[in-house]
């Protein structure tokens, strides 16, 4: 018989194990609750709270609190930007304080189909925060950029609305034929330059630079210029957090061309010719102004610019989710108005980023973006208009008192009327849409850490552009007072569609896994990519009548009309490996083995490989007793292999072919007779023009990088980041230099025969430091880079002087000159100038021109190298930070050396194509009272004036550095307690400015315009108001 247990004895077991099961099921849901605050006792917002068991999470409040529902014990992983990520045990209630990290050396950077931490990194990956991008208050993000990155050289060429975008060139030039634009990588996936240039600053998270080729080479043929990685925000888990961000601008021109009123430009202009062009009475009266319509004083510029031009912007973006799905949307409009009436630009933006956790091994992410832009104008181009503002002179009237545009003279049209909305428009609208499709599965039942992802994106741009162009309303007005309207020609319209495809697919295998001290991650890769062009235009000239816009309603007699279809491909295959041993000994190997579809089929694949290693110094344990001074300390190297298959606008370079072209008159085709139309009586027909000769060797370029660094961290204020980088860019595609007769029918082929050498330094230096509660910033950054040419197929019996083989590309040859000569002793002892032709009479006030052969004559035999051309090789940005309270400021300023920019034309010679005068030469001319000028006398002359076709002159060269306050601003967090009732989390309201002011040797125009006859809308300075606010 079996005992039966006592139940005295039970009891207590039952109350155990109720007690048991009733602590765990409390343990489970036990609601966590802390406050999240900083060294100094300030509370934070938006503090990532995540339960690393569950990967639950969520965010502090405004108050810097925050509950979750997780298991006690459990271990949080509370992160920060900015700050140092802390690992607490959760507990019911807890005070948690953050320290700042100025090394930052958790943060997970962005690299090439990847991410690693920054302290890992072994490759040159420069960053720029978000927050500092919208510091910009740019509508072109590519000008955000400026002074903000080092190794990043950028130069903003106009203010134009909607053409607004900087030339970036990563750690300089390297290459004179295939192209030196980066490559643009958004969430994976490459992108058009317009696609970085007009994304909404709101939805970036990250954006960082890759510079060598340890961060590059994974990109193969599109890394040697370097490429920009470009993460947009996603969703977190936790509440919806609803933010709206606003600003208004107002901007003006940072530089304008300044010249003579009418008495001046009257009375010198009688000197300039040396004959009596007005008299003294005429100049009289355009002194004394008693009749300003027959003897005006009128500045052009005054009249058709506008002193202010409005520019605001506007940003939604809601994100939030749970543990199962994840959102984050932007919604943005931007609207620019043009320094004239008739111009102005608008955007809408819209981003989705959704991602699904679909099981727990399983995730899908779906993103779509998209664009609309317009574009308003006039008939005009920006190039046209400044053209004219230079050429009019202040005797022409614009307008009349009445308000009636005038016939200014038989040579000079009336800009302001061919601006107005009575002489048509030219519109274009582009829609862009960005799609992306990421599916990831963890392999765990393989082994740890084993993932395999697919991707899929297909973008579509689609461009519309209408130019409806129409004779202006202008008057004269007879000796009656009668204003008698001018016959007007017939109007004309054209018409331009561009519609292209971007198809992009990619599938990973990605191993990331710890084992002890060691740490292995690597990645397989497979990615293909195809691009498809199709573009067609047409114009008709003659109209019946103004108001029938319809290409339809025009006479066909003279029509024109044209287009193209292309496609390219690419094909890659790619392979990467990272080691890491205790934190200590990194190192990183890249492979990619890539195929362009621009070169003949045995030309086509290239490999392209990297390895660079990195040592953490601060890790060793002999370096202990120095960690409290220097805390981090770390080296590393690397050098590899890239490619460009830039053909330089010529597709499959490997096949011969024939051309067909149709004129396009102002529109940019050719004219009739010299690009293939074939004239028969009065009918031109089109024609075929034999193409470059094909050149089945061509193959891409090769870049071979190098690149030693360190970066340094000490009493944990200081961060430096010291890169020194040299690269060989070699089988340059180019033609060779070389006079081909027109008898040839032909042009010469493309062939691989160029050699680049481009080095330099770039450095980052930040400190960061407080004094009780005032925290502050200063940091700079600098990039040094200088290329040299050192092959180059220059045509037989070229001059010594004028080779460009050992000098730097872009540089600029032509005149040296030595100042002017004062009187004829100086001109008797001197070679004879006969720059201008062997028969000009040289006279005091001539520019002296440098006799460089040493023979008896200065003529076209003694040109030779002026020195440095317009991309900088040195730039340098200055910033910093203050924050007292709920007041912060910051600024930046930024600056270049080492480049010249060639003035010729109207914005600095007088009088040129009888144009005006610009303002300097009224006390800079030469005289015998004025004999320590830069200039020389006036007097129409080549010698001392030199037309558009004349080479360089040493005169008219001038230093292009310059010193600016790129961007300043002020801002004010309302304190929390004021918004709590109003159940906001943050308003922040600022002032800021941008380019307010730059010192500069460059006279008339800003110094990055490269048009070098000021013929450039200006580079814009910008006075802004904005608000922040966050639900």
């Amino acid at each position: 018989m079996k005992k039966r247990l006592p139940l005295i004895t039970l009891r207590p077991l039952a109350w155990i194990l109720f007690l048991l099961i009733t602590a765990s099921g409390y343990a489970q849901e036990s609601l966590i609750q802390g406050l999240v605050i900083d060294e100094n006792g300030e509370p934070l917002i938006g503090v990532s709270i995540q339960d690393q068991k569950t990967q639950k999470g969520t965010i502090s409040d405004i108050d810097g609190k925050f509950s979750l529902e997780a298991r006690i014990g459990n271990m949080l992983k509370i992160s920060y930007i900015g700050y140092r990520t802390v690992t607490l045990a959760a507990a019911k209630d807890m005070r948690v304080v953050m320290s700042e990290d100025n090394m930052k050396l958790d943060e997970v950077v962005v690299v090439g189909y990847g991410v690693q931490k920054k302290v890992n990194l072994t490759g040159a990956v420069a960053s720029v925060k978000s927050d500092e991008i919208l510091k910009a208050q740019s509508a072109n993000t590519s000008n955000a950029l400026i002074g903000q990155i080092p190794g990043l050289i950028a130069k903003q060429t106009t203010g134009e609305p909607g053409l607004d975008g900087s030339q970036i060139y990563i750690r300089g030039v390297a290459t004179f034929q295939g192209g030196t634009s980066p490559t643009y990588i958004i969430d994976g996936i490459e992108r058009q330059a317009e696609d970085f240039a007009r994304i909404d600053p709101n939805e970036i998270e990250s954006l960082n630079v890759l510079k060598d080729a340890a961060s590059a080479a994974i990109f193969g043929m599109r890394g040697a210029n370097g490429v920009i990685l470009v993460t947009t925000k996603r969703g977190n888990t936790g509440k919806v957090h609803v933010k709206y961000s606003g600003n208004v601008s107002i901007q003006k021109p940072t530089s304008l061309p300044e010249f003579a009123n009418s008495t001046d430009y009257a009375r010198m202009k009688n000197i300039y010719m040396g004959n009596t062009i007005y008299t003294d009475e005429e100049i009289r009266k355009f002194a004394d102004g008693s009749d300003p319509e027959r003897y005006p004083n009128t500045d052009w510029y005054k009249e058709m610019l506008s002193k202010n031009a409005v520019q605001h912007q506007h940003n939604i973006t809601v994100d939030g989710g749970r543990d199962n799905i994840k959102f984050f949307t932007s919604f943005g409009y931007v609207h620019q108005d043009g320094l004239w009436d008739n111009l102005n630009y608008e955007r809408y933006s819209l981003r989705s980023n959704i991602d699904v956790k679909i099981t727990s091994t399983t995730q899908l992410s779906v993103d779509a973006s998209g664009r609309v832009e317009y574009r308003h104008g006039s008939p005009q181009s920006s190039t046209n208009v400044f053209q004219q503002l230079i050429r009019n002179t202040p005797v022409l009237l614009a307008k009349y008192d009445n308000g009636l545009y005038t016939v200014p003279d038989a040579t000079h049209p009336n800009i302001m009327a061919q601006t107005s909305k009575d002489a048509g428009y030219s519109d274009s609208r582009n829609n862009s849409l960005l799609t992306r499709l990421e599916l990831t599965q963890d392999l765990p039942f393989v082994t740890q850490g084993l993932k395999i992802k697919g991707v899929f994106s297909y973008d579509k741009n689609n461009y519309a552009q209408k130019t409806w162009s129409l004779s202006p309303y202008l008057y004269v007005r007879d000796q009656d007072n009668n204003y008698n309207l001018q016959p007007r020609g017939s109007a004309s319209l054209y018409q331009n569609q561009n519609d292209n495809e971007y198809i992009e697919w990619q599938g990973h295998l990605t191993y990331d896994r710890s084992f002890g001290n060691h740490t292995v991650s690597a990645l397989l890769m497979a990615l293909g990519r195809k691009e498809k062009y199709h573009n067609v235009w047409v114009s008709r000239n003659s109209f019946d009548s103004d108001v029938m816009d319809q290409i339809s309603a025009g006479n066909s007699t003279g029509q024109q009309l044209g287009g193209y279809d292309r496609e390219s491909a690419r094909l890659s295959y790619v392979g990467r490996i990272n080691y890491n041993y205790g934190g200590r000994y990194l190192f990183e190997a890249n492979i990619r083995r890539d195929a362009s579809e621009n070169f003949a089929p045995d030309k086509r694949w290239g490999t392209f490989a990297s390895a660079s290693i990195g040592w953490v110094v601060s890790e060793e344990k002999f370096f202990e007793p120095l960690k409290n001074k220097i805390n981090f300390l770390k080296i590393r190297g690397s050098y590899g292999t890239l490619g460009n298959d830039n053909t330089g606008g010529v597709a499959f370079p490997y096949y011969s072919r024939f051309d067909l072209y149709a004129s396009r008159g102002s529109h940019g085709g050719g004219l009739a007779n010299n690009l293939g139309d074939y004239v028969f009586g009065e009918l031109v027909t089109k024609g075929l023009v034999p193409g470059p000769i094909a050149n089945a060797l061509a193959t891409w370029e090769t870049s071979k990088k190098m690149n030693i660094a360190i970066d340094a961290g000490w009493f944990d204020m200081f961060n430096l980041s010291l890169d020194f980088f040299k690269e060989t860019r070699s089988d340059i595609l180019a033609q060779r230099g070389a006079e081909v007769p027109w008898s040839f029918g032909g042009e010469l082929p493309l062939e691989n025969i160029g050699k680049v050498e481009n080095k330099g330094i770039d450095a980052n230096l930040t400190f960061n430091h407080h004094i009780g509660k005032v925290r502050y910033s200063i940091g700079g950054n600098f990039t040094y880079a200088r290329n040299k040419i050192l092959e180059m197929a220059e045509a037989a019996g070229t001059s010594e002087y004028l080779r460009k083989t050992g000098r730097p590309i872009y540089s600029y040859y032509g005149y040296k000159t030595d100042g002017i000569f004062q009187n004829q002793q100086e001109i008797d002892a001197y070679a004879k100038q006969e720059v201008a032709g062997s028969d000009y009479v040289t006279r005091p006030g001539d520019i002296k021109y440098v006799n460089v052969n040493g023979d008896e004559v200065v003529n076209a035999g003694d040109m030779t190298y002026l020195g440095y051309g317009n991309v900088p090789e040195i730039v340098y940005g200055i910033n910093g930070s203050l924050a007292w309270k709920n007041f912060d400021l910051s600024f930046l300023f930024q600056g270049a050396a080492h480049a010249q920019v060639y003035l010729n034309g109207g914005v600095v010679m007088p009088y040129f194509n009888d144009g005006n005068l610009p303002q300097f030469w009224v006390k800079e001319a030469w005289s015998e009272n004025n004999p320590g000028t830069r200039y020389p006398r006036l007097e129409q002359s080549t010698h001392n004036f030199p037309n558009t076709d004349f080479p360089p002159v040493q005169t008219y060269l001038y230093d292009a550095s310059y010193f600016r306050l790129k961007n300043i601003e002020v801002g004010y967090n309302f304190p929390r307690k004021w918004l709590s009732n109003l159940r906001l989390e943050n308003v922040r309201v600022y002032v800021s400015g941008q380019n307010l002011f730059t010192i500069t040797d460059v006279p008339q125009i800003d110094p990055e315009n490269v048009n070098s006859q000021g013929w450039s809308y200006p580079q814009m300075k910008s006075f802004n108001a904005g608000i922040s606010i966050q639900f």
